[in-house]
């Protein structure tokens, strides 16, 4: 048997919410933080096991930039294809 298809009204980017932001390791370097939810049914997209994390960058605007690429990627992939 193949995964359900989940039937939702017709996604947008904006029927997501999405948090992006960055911290410093240990090493003073920095790495993005992002949270993704899909507001339609509440589904978190990112993160999950074994999701790729952004960084680490030299600069916090490095990690900002990474991680709001990352996000639009994402959303853009579960508008495509929603789980």
């Amino acid at each position: 048997m193949g995964k359900k298809k989940i039937f939702l009204p017709s996604l947008r980017a904006e029927d997501y919410e999405v948090i992006c932001g960055q911290r410093i390791n240990a090493r003073g370097q920095y790495i993005g933080e992002l949270r993704i939810r899909r507001t339609a049914d509440g589904k978190v997209i990112y993160p999950f096991d074994g999701c790729k994390v952004p960084g680490p960058f030299e600069t916090a605007e490095e990690a900002r930039h990474a991680t709001r690429q990352l996000a639009e990627e994402l959303v853009r992939q579960d508008v495509a294809n929603p789980e």
